[in-house]
């Protein structure tokens, strides 16, 4: 069964990563543009991490996880390969209500990270249903060709007008046509 794409406001939430090699990392560089209430959870931290940590201000814990790192927390990526693990920190999330990702296992996670295209407030995500992560990427490097370098200034145009006028069918109306008069104009 596919998953209901959502998107979440990570203001004033708790994230946790527990884990510090290459995809904790990755993990990190794609939260950065949307939190930065970050912390990690690991004895040891790629040199990359390390620098997003102090460049951040992220949270660094430099040991193994414990059950007491959950508290508080809104949502929880769990980056190692041990799969005990991953089991583990699933059951105790799920028991709290946390939201629970464990790379590449899908069986361990209530959301799945999309592959992400962000420009602005603009933000677009694609997903495989966590079957096949690299299916998502590879579409999402083929999308951000097709996107205009001004789509931001495209959306805070389009921002201000929807503002200024009274909201119904007729306003969806008309910013859908100039949306679509606006990106035509620049992808030729």
């Amino acid at each position: 069964m596919a998953y209901f794409p959502v998107f979440l406001d990570l203001r004033n939430k708790k994230v946790l990563i527990v884990g510090g090699g290459n995809v904790a990392t990755r993990k990190v560089k794609n939260l950065l543009p949307f939190t930065k209430d970050i912390t990690i959870v690991s004895p040891k931290v790629t040199k990359e991490l390390k620098e997003l940590i102090n460049k951040n201000y992220l949270r660094w814990l430099r040991r193994k996880f414990r059950t007491s790192d959950l508290k508080g927390a809104n949502l929880v990526i769990v980056a190692v390969d041990d799969l005990k693990l991953q089991k583990r920190i699933f059951k105790l999330c799920e028991k709290r209500k946390i939201l629970c990702n464990a790379v590449d296992s899908p069986e361990f996670c209530n959301f799945i990270f999309p592959s992400i295209i962000k420009r602005g407030d603009l933000v677009l995500a694609l997903s495989t249903s966590g079957k096949v992560p690299a299916l998502a990427r590879a579409l999402r490097e083929k999308l951000e060709d097709c996107i205009p370098e001004n789509v931001e200034e495209i959306l805070k145009e389009l921002e201000a007008l929807r503002r200024s006028l009274p909201k119904g069918e007729r306003r969806q109306k008309l910013l859908l046509e100039l949306a679509r008069k606006l990106i035509s104009e620049e992808i030729k």
